[in-house]
């Protein structure tokens, strides 16, 4: 079938490769890169006056991570449309068309790009599967993206426009250096995590000396003693039901390699699926053990 596929199969074998590394496809949920509140605001404001202007949705992404999303008044993107754009995107060359140069921001010289603009037409199942929108998109640099989504087939020029406004603002408030600076850091660490000092009554570990005050640097340390964060965690996941947003730690030691991070996905997917299942649940908690995580 792939000559009758006309060169989307890339796409769909990306799409079919995120089943097996990235949790907004069975959370139905997208996540958001990490960023001080004011920054996200900066962009946020600037996108709600394009949607303002008849845009139906602005994003701006940073590879698969949300960085700001508008919508138009009355107007909502499922999840699961913002994961096939961020792949159809991401996974279609045709919007990479790169030009290099240096952007000096806040006496910072950051490598960016120019990219050619890029107009197409797509369907987004759950926001309409009977029509088309219109998705424009620009590359400000290698990960950071904006799309800009409208249900005008002649918008381009218009979309354009936003588009140098958006961009103008972005150099202005310094939101691309802060996009570029939170994916140098490379996301969340359980090994950053901070840990209470104090346990809380009954919660004393096993292996935690009853006569030691609570305040000795000793029972400090057992608190943090164990493989990877705090009491030993070494990955975690949190959906938040109300936002539709999930965020999660970056896979460090012990989970290294390629297989034990499709392990761990595999058991958060098979969790996730026992607690949401008609047939048996919901679960409000659930543990599991097996022979490689102990997940909860």
């Amino acid at each position: 079938m792939t000559p009758l596929l006309g060169g989307t199969d890339v796409v769909f074998s990306s799409l079919i490769h995120s089943f097996s590394w990235n949790p907004a496809t069975f959370l139905h949920a997208y996540t958001c890169l990490p960023l001080a509140f004011a920054t996200r605001q900066a962009a946020g404001a600037i996108l709600q006056d394009v949607a303002d202007s008849g845009v139906l949705f602005a994003i701006l992404m940073c590879k698969h991570k949300v960085v700001s999303l508008v919508g138009a008044q009355k107007a909502s993107l499922h999840p699961d449309d913002m994961l096939l754009l961020a792949n159809f995107v991401m996974s279609s060359e045709s919007f990479r068309q790169v030009d290099y140069f240096n952007l000096c921001v806040s006496s910072m010289c950051l490598p960016c790009i120019r990219t050619s603009e890029s107009f197409s037409p797509i369907c987004l199942p759950r926001y309409n599967p009977m029509a088309f929108l219109y998705a424009y998109v620009h590359y400000f640099d290698l990960d950071m993206y904006l799309m800009l989504l409208t249900t005008s087939s002649d918008a381009f020029y218009h979309l354009k426009d936003c588009r140098m406004r958006i961009e103008n603002v972005l150099l202005k408030s310094n939101v691309l250096s802060e996009v570029q600076r939170s994916m140098l850091d490379g996301g969340m660490h359980v090994e950053d995590l901070p840990v209470d000092p104090l346990p809380r009554s009954g919660s004393l570990s096993r292996r935690s000396h009853p006569r030691l005050p609570i305040d000795s640097p000793e029972r400090f340390r057992e608190t943090c003693d164990g493989i990877g964060g705090p009491a030993g965690l070494w990955h975690f996941i949190y959906r938040s039901i109300f936002l539709d947003q999930y965020v999660s730690s970056e896979f460090s030691a012990p989970i290294s390699s390629p297989g034990q991070q499709k392990r761990l996905y595999r058991a958060y997917q098979k969790l996730y699926a026992s607690m949401h299942d008609g047939g048996i649940g919901p679960h409000k908690t659930q543990f599991r053990r097996d022979e490689n995580y102990g997940n909860g």
